[in-house]
């Protein structure tokens, strides 16, 4: 069951890490220049002619909302491992840490995301 699991969480890993990177501009790359597939890059992006903190704490906060993302994931699974040990106490002590370790990424991502945006208002308010 552990290799399923794991199997599984690799498998929703990689399907949203291929569906960020999937953009209808891409489709266009043939037809246009480098110039233009920046201008394209930039208007899409919305980073423009944002200063370099801006573009790194939009960067991080990104990253952070998909480890978030990846932290509902495995409690959701250890959820599932719960609900169908069958009562079997070594199925749920594993359930039971998976979700503890879930909860403990959760709350890492919260204090690391509430750094970055205190981090990047604070250069922000620095440096206007």
């Amino acid at each position: 069951m552990k290799i399923c699991t794991k199997r599984i969480l690799i498998s929703v890993t990689i399907a949203l890490f291929f569906a960020l990177l999937i953009n209808p501009i891409s489709v266009k790359a043939a037809d246009i220049t480098l110039d233009e597939g920046l201008d394209l890059f930039r208007s899409g992006s919305e980073i423009g002619n944002a200063e370099i903190g801006t573009v790194v704490g939009r960067i991080t906060k990104g990253a952070l909302s998909i480890l978030g993302l990846v932290a509902l994931v495995i409690f959701i699974i250890a959820g599932f491992q719960w609900m169908t040990s069958g009562g079997d106490k070594e199925k749920i002590k594993g359930a039971q840490k998976l979700m503890g370790a879930a909860v403990v990424g959760l709350i890492i991502v919260i204090i690391s995301y509430a750094a970055v945006v205190f981090i990047t208002d604070s250069l922000k308010a620095v440096t206007n």
